[in-house]
């Protein structure tokens, strides 16, 4: 008869809970595999699948008990190591809805925002950038890049190690003036040309004061809007490539 002893029983559990803990916080907190379309059920059993193969290498401390203090330290370091790696991720699709917001002040789209009955401020270009950049995410293979980092850390930021370590390593605020500046990168084109579109109708209106600036200004900047924006989805592949460097550079 096979048996096992308590010890035993305590170290396979935490050396299959640990893992799946980053695993599970990752999902939890990352674009994609956090959606709401995504069902709990199969976010459980992939980070369990996951976990499983992970658990070999973790490095999960021998005889460790999860119901010590030291155990349940090493669960909130798991917590904390998956929600920051998913919180920064979510931070390089703010770059898009960053530059969105700044386009689309200067388009006009953000007067719907003042009367709009729910009270609801997201500009339609900050979503409709939003929405590119994750299908070409998932079509770049992110979410496994970013499953592949995730692994990665189990080298770089070991189990039982220091808990704050994912905080300087990732360097949130480093990660967070780059997205400002890839946003301005990617909406200064658009962003310039509507500004000298708006001089233009500005001199249009003093030479001409008969005409409405607001009949005709809007539809104007609208569709040199659109033109600019249509022009600039080239260019949110490469922004789409550096942030994703910028992220999983240090995790490497």
């Amino acid at each position: 008869m096979v048996t096992f002893s308590q010890v035993q029983l305590d170290a396979w559990l935490a050396g299959f809970l640990l893992p799946f803990l980053r695993v599970l916080a990752l999902f939890t907190a990352a674009p994609i595999l956090s959606h709401r379309s995504v069902p709990m059920r199969v976010r459980v059993a992939a980070s369990g699948v996951i976990g499983f193969a992970i658990a070999p290498f973790a490095g999960v401390p021998a005889g460790l008990s999860l119901a010590s203090a030291s155990g349940l330290g090493l669960v909130a370091q798991q917590v904390l190591i998956g929600l920051v790696l998913g919180f920064a991720a979510r931070l390089l699709f703010a770059v898009f809805e960053i530059a969105g917001e700044l386009v689309g002040l200067q388009m006009g789209f953000s007067f719907a925002g003042f009367f709009d009955p729910h009270g609801g401020t997201e500009s339609p270009v900050g979503s409709w950038l939003h929405t590119l950049a994750l299908m070409l995410f998932v079509a770049l293979d992110g979410h496994l890049a970013l499953i592949d980092a995730l692994v990665a850390t189990f080298r770089t930021l070991p189990i039982a190690g220091d808990p704050m370590a994912a905080l300087r390593l990732v360097r949130l605020d480093a990660l967070g003036a780059e997205v400002f500046r890839l946003a301005l990168v990617l909406a200064l084109p658009a962003t310039m040309l509507m500004l000298f579109v708006n001089l233009a109708l500005g001199f249009v209106s003093r030479v001409a004061p008969q005409l409405s600036l607001f009949s005709i200004g809007f539809p104007v900047t609208l569709l040199v809007g659109l033109g600019a924006l249509a022009a600039g989805v080239p260019h949110i592949l490469p922004v789409l490539n550096e942030g994703l460097r910028a992220f999983l550079a240090p995790l490497r």
